[in-house]
């Protein structure tokens, strides 16, 4: 088959690192795969693997007023349509939720059958009055709405159920522990290390694990905090640490394009989100063999963490409650190695082989509901014309 995903960047996000692999996965099981971003090359973390075709439209421009952004938006839709058109794919998988409001806007009419996929819970990550509005006006236009967790697809209350279908994102195997590891600037290794993983800005609660870690740290002098990422709350964080004083024990060396040495090395991964879809990083660092704290936040990590078998979930925003887990756990070494024993499981509970079949059979079901209404549309226009002689 011939799949097209559409997706504004390939910044270092979750949506975005699922994305790269899952054209791997389509590549690897025969598919010609597509990436279209609306962003130029300019501002790529992630590198596609090979055999994966990518198109860079550069069409992601700030508006300074509402015509402006009408404009832009017509202009994004009309390049967007012609693109598709050029490359003829058998279906589009949009990412992310403008994203998809404008794919499906595009595409109206154009017969190509449409897929969108939601990462994040959609009554709280909010879009903005106008493109709330858009997508309740756009999704049922959809031939799918994929949300990848149930939280999030329950969230969308109003689509009809027939729309909605829930495909997690996959947690791959990690090798074996590499011989060499690239230490982040800053990181103790006479310490250990709790990890914690993603983009400065709000929804990750990252002013939570800072007080939370300060308010423990006299306790556990051996151990280093290091949140890896960037974004645009890094100044904020920066100067929230020095203020707790944790100017040596907590560090912010920065996004990495390969975190999992630095998973393996450490003892303890912490998630503090106030929303999530459904994260890759608490995964992931289960995957790599470590226990996971994470805040039990809509939708997502209830749905990977088993609570008190791989991991422990803590109310969202509570920076007691998630002081005391991690008090816990830190000062626990044999019910750490409890839980990790457990938590490669996710690889085999959300397998990139059991995600791919899920897509693979979802798109084929997509485009034969396609074949179908299109063969019916002309049949009846046949006895129409038939009635009409």
């Amino acid at each position: 088959m011939k799949i097209l995903l559409v997706i504004p960047t390939l910044l270092g996000g979750g949506a975005e690192r699922v994305v790269v692999i899952l054209s791997q996965a389509f590549v690897d099981k025969g598919h010609d795969v597509t990436i279209i971003t609306l962003s130029g090359k300019d501002t790529d973390f992630y590198h596609l693997p090979i055999g994966v075709t990518r198109i860079a439209l550069d069409i992601l421009k700030d508006s300074s007023n509402i015509i402006d952004g009408l404009r832009g938006n017509f202009r994004k839709s009309l390049m967007l349509r012609n693109a598709v058109c050029k490359l003829n794919p058998d279906v589009v998988i949009s990412h992310l939720n403008s994203t998809n409001v404008l794919t499906i806007i595009s595409l109206l009419n154009s017969g190509y059958p449409v897929i969108v996929t939601e990462h994040s819970h959609p009554k709280i990550n909010l879009m903005g009055t106008i493109w709330t509005a858009l997508r309740r006006l756009t999704y049922p236009y959809a031939n799918k709405v994929v949300s990848v967790s149930q939280g999030v697809s329950d969230a969308f209350d109003w689509l009809p159920s027939h729309l909605k279908s829930v495909i997690y994102n996959p947690f791959r195997s990690i090798p074996h522990k590499p011989t060499y590891i690239d230490i982040p600037p800053g990181a103790d290794i006479g310490k250990k290390w709790i990890i914690s993983m993603g983009r400065f800005v709000h929804a990750k609660g990252f002013d939570i694990l800072l007080p939370a870690f300060a308010s423990i740290i006299a306790k556990h002098q051996d151990w280093q905090l290091i949140i890896l990422g960037d974004g645009e709350l890094r100044e904020e964080l920066e100067k929230l640490k020095e203020n707790l004083g944790l100017s040596t024990q907590a560090i912010l060396p920065g996004a990495v394009k390969n975190p999992f040495p630095i998973l393996q090395a450490a003892k303890l991964f912490v998630m503090s989100s106030r929303n999530e879809g459904f994260p890759m990083a608490p995964g992931e660092a289960l995957a790599c063999g470590l226990p996971v704290i994470s805040t039990d936040c809509p939708s997502g990590p209830s749905e990977i963490i088993r609570s008190g078998i791989d991991g422990i979930l803590v109310p969202t925003e509570d920076v007691s409650a998630l002081a005391f887990a991690m008090d816990s756990l830190m000062s626990n070494e044999e019910e750490r190695q409890r839980l990790a024993s457990f938590a490669p499981e996710v690889t085999t509970r959300f397998s990139l082989e059991k995600i791919v079949e899920n897509w693979e059979s979802l798109i084929e079901e997509v485009i034969k509901n396609k074949s179908d209404k299109i063969n019916l549309k002309k049949l009846n226009q046949h006895k129409i014309k038939s009635t009409k002689k």
